[in-house]
């Protein structure tokens, strides 16, 4: 994760910071993860687009906010059908956990042009049932 945070540091744009790790990480290529390694720790990097077919121990979905999941395109087109598309790829995203899945979302965002910016969870967190769910308020140690 630290290699993760020095690599990240080098962007001021997260298209292009995530633009740039998918090329370093090969998630663009046909290698799969060993499923048979099972003892062997590892992270992998990988988007709702590219998770389909495919299942970890442990899954941390993160930015799910509005305007981020959903896209903030796909809310401002007001289709229906766009919607439900990411609704599908929320749920391609929730089912790849085997074991613990954790749903991430700031509650600030800075923004050049506006500061820092409130941010509300997705929508589509409010889908799930509750009583599966264990809320966590975890706050930055460099507030």
């Amino acid at each position: 994760m630290e290699q993760l945070d020095n690599y990240s540091a080098r962007f001021n744009d997260t298209g292009e910071f995530l633009t740039q790790l998918a090329l370093v990480s090969g998630v663009d290529t046909d290698e799969r993860p060993d499923s048979d390694a099972q003892d062997r720790e590892s992270v992998t990097l990988t988007t709702a687009h590219q998770a389909k077919g495919l299942e970890w121990g442990a899954v941390f979905a993160v930015w799910l906010a509005e305007g981020m999941f959903p896209n903030k395109r796909v809310l401002e087109s007001g289709g229906e059908e766009g919607l439900e598309e990411e609704r599908r790829l929320f749920y391609v995203t929730v089912t790849r956990a085997k074991d613990e899945l954790y749903l991430t979302y700031p509650t600030m965002f800075f923004q050049a042009r506006d500061g820092n910016v409130l941010q509300r969870p997705s929508r589509f967190i409010a889908d799930l049932p509750v009583d599966l769910m264990e809320m966590w308020n975890v706050r930055s140690v460099f507030a």
